[in-house]
């Protein structure tokens, strides 16, 4: 794994674990924005060439 794709899974984890654990609506779409571009850089894997 490149560093781009355990950034995105670090991000994805700790997003995932926010939703969880906090109540707030704001903090559950901050996180879900969190999951989304966690996904997206596991699935890109590079930002660049």
């Amino acid at each position: 794994m490149n560093k781009i794709r355990i950034i995105g899974l670090v991000i994805l984890i700790i997003s995932a674990i926010t939703q969880v654990t906090v109540e707030n609506e704001m903090i559950d779409f901050i996180s879900a924005i969190g999951m989304g571009l966690g996904m997206g850089l596991l699935v890109a894997g590079k930002l660049k060439d």
